[in-house]
């Protein structure tokens, strides 16, 4: 722990720069420049979240997880558990930044709502260790890819100097977050 730690200090003192490069490698949720040097992401995709009006209700006796919600927690478990292992993503420890793409499926929806519900899965999938150490948060919509089942696309990544630029659709609607990743060049 000690390690990731020190690495990630170290990593503070990158200077993060560079234009958008028409090269570009993507990633689930997050572009970078091609022949850059990446810090340390775990991407992940999951169903859209609930809003978080509908994560509890109330009842006699106190709040409860609407069964919605509760469907949603073991579906995106079992998607999440497969990605851990099969693609080979690692949990991101410390404090973190994460972005979080959300298909877009209705326009009078808020996207803030639905940041809630995602973080508390991280947590619950140890994929981060608390959201106390979520430093920054940045949601977008993104285009729709699918009416009846709509995705969502995570990037975490460690919570060092990050240079991200937003790129809206035409009619503005959705967008798309865009990481310059620092270039190898030996500098720690």
């Amino acid at each position: 722990m000690r390690a990731d730690l020190a690495a990630a200090e170290a990593a503070d003192h990158i200077a993060l720069m560079g234009d958008q490069d028409p090269g570009a490698v993507s990633v689930p949720g997050v572009r970078q420049r091609a022949g850059a040097q990446a810090p340390v992401c775990t991407t992940l995709t999951i169903p859209a979240p609930p809003s978080v009006n509908k994560l509890f209700a109330n009842r006699r006796g106190g709040r409860f997880k609407t069964p919605e919600y509760k469907h949603w927690l073991a579906e995106c478990g079992w998607l999440i558990r497969e990605q851990l292992t099969s693609v080979g993503c690692d949990p991101v420890p410390g404090r973190v930044v994460v972005l979080i793409t959300v298909e877009r499926t209705n326009l009078l929806a808020d996207c803030d709502n639905l940041t809630k519900a995602t973080l508390d899965l991280l947590v619950k999938m140890k994929v981060i260790d608390d959201d106390r150490f979520v430093t920054a948060t940045a949601i977008t919509w993104g285009p729709m890819g699918n009416r009846q089942r709509p995705k969502a696309r995570i990037a975490i990544m460690p919570a060092v100097a990050h240079t991200l630029n937003f790129h809206p659709s035409p009619d503005g609607a959705t967008g798309g977050w865009f990481l310059d990743a620092p270039m190898n060049d030996g500098e720690v």
